[in-house]
């Protein structure tokens, strides 16, 4: 449905700009700091302490950052802490997946008893969207990734992810014409890549 409209859009989008928004409206970031937003997460229900205290971190986070109200050019797909970690790297903070499914389900929900219209899920969600998917069109994000490549093109090659045993995570290091390396880590291939190319880019 995101993609629908930001196709549609007046403005038509390059497709270049085109796959950048919706990379930056569609993801578990942004689905989670909404269901944050609208206080989604204190009906949620778990017996998992780990999973309740990530919650409790990433509501924090978003109330102190007024993530409801992305920056998508510093914030764009997931949070960061400033912090270096082991080797110099840099971590995402856990965005709990639980949060982005439920602001999915809860749109599957919509679907379910509009009798599977999807005009009438789009205005729902449309409305709970509005402010962010103004902000980001008004004013498109460009991917770490597409930046960076474009910045040193031909000599931009990012390695295979690794897989850190010990803490689940994988780890993605970007060569910069044999003379550089950043890496980055996270807890798959894509936010590992992109954090390598936003430590590049600083």
């Amino acid at each position: 449905m995101i993609t629908r409209y930001l196709f549609e859009d007046e403005r038509q989008y390059s497709p270049g700009v085109l796959t950048d928004l919706r990379s930056a409206l569609v993801n578990n970031t942004i689905f989670a700091s909404l269901a944050v937003k609208y206080d989604f997460h204190k009906h949620f229900v778990s017996m998992c302490p780990g999973l309740h205290h990530m919650i409790e971190k990433f509501v924090k986070l978003c109330t102190e950052r007024n993530f409801f109200d992305a920056n998508f050019n510093s914030e764009m797909y997931m949070v960061t802490t400033e912090e270096e970690i082991d080797e110099g790297q840099e971590e995402d903070i856990e965005v709990p997946k639980a949060m982005s499914d439920i602001f999915e389900s809860v749109a599957g929900a919509v679907y379910l008893d509009a009798n599977r219209d999807l005009d009438v899920v789009w205005r729902v969600f449309y409305n709970l969207m509005r402010q962010t998917i103004e902000e980001c069109c008004a004013y498109p994000p460009r991917s770490p990734i597409r930046e960076l490549m474009e910045l040193e093109p031909g000599k931009t090659r990012f390695s295979k992810m690794e897989r850190i045993i010990e803490s689940g995570k994988v780890r993605v290091t970007v060569d910069i014409g044999n003379k550089m390396k950043f890496t980055g880590m996270g807890r798959n291939y894509r936010i590992a890549k992109t954090t390598a190319a936003k430590r590049a880019l600083k």
